[in-house]
């Protein structure tokens, strides 16, 4: 299966917690969106109406009574293949002298789209309203990204000298076949 998402702002190499969270926050929507989709929210209902027995692993994760939910995970087997476009607010070329490396950012975005390994990865700071939902994710892990792609442009109408614009393109794989991830093709 393919999907688009697309964030807009900041994007620092080698960010803290909290800049990283907000890159989570920003593109928490259009991830909740394709999880409550028709085609992906089997793999949820188990753990949203309490009955996936104890042995099987929870498609989310849980810290202080902050629940992330992910969507590509080692249970189903699943892993991406992500085409990075980036539209810098700079000459192509400057990114060493403009907001850090492009391989750093793009840790920096790698560590975003992935669910916090730690309560230490959500900033003090976090204003999040979780509610009984929680927050979506892209991925259980960032060792889940099979192949990467970017190419970066010059953006030829920035929003400020500091702020990106992302299209993330995203291509789900198995990597075993079983009833529960045929979706994901």
């Amino acid at each position: 299966m393919e999907f688009c998402l697309h964030y807009y702002g900041k994007l620092k190499s080698r960010d803290d917690a909290t800049g990283k969270h907000a890159i989570r926050q920003a593109l928490h929507e259009q991830v909740r969106s394709l999880c409550t989709s028709d085609q992906f929210t089997h793999a949820f209902e188990s753990d949203l109406n309490g009955t996936r027995p104890a042995d099987e692993p929870r498609m989310f994760v849980e810290f202080s009574g902050k629940r992330f939910w992910f969507l590509i995970s080692e249970y189903l087997a699943t892993v991406v293949d992500l085409n990075i476009t980036i539209l810098m607010p700079h000459n192509v070329g400057r990114i060493i002298y403009n907001g850090g490396d492009i391989d750093n950012r793009i840790k920096t975005l790698f560590d975003a789209l992935r669910v916090p390994a730690a309560a230490s990865e959500i900033p003090s700071s976090d204003s999040f309203n979780y509610g009984t939902s929680g927050m979506y994710c892209l991925l259980q892990d960032d060792k889940l990204i099979n192949r990467v792609s970017i190419r970066s442009y010059r953006d030829q109408a920035p929003m400020d000298g500091d702020s990106v614009r992302c299209l993330i393109e995203v291509e789900t794989k198995i990597t075993r076949a079983f009833w529960g991830n045929l979706n994901f093709v």
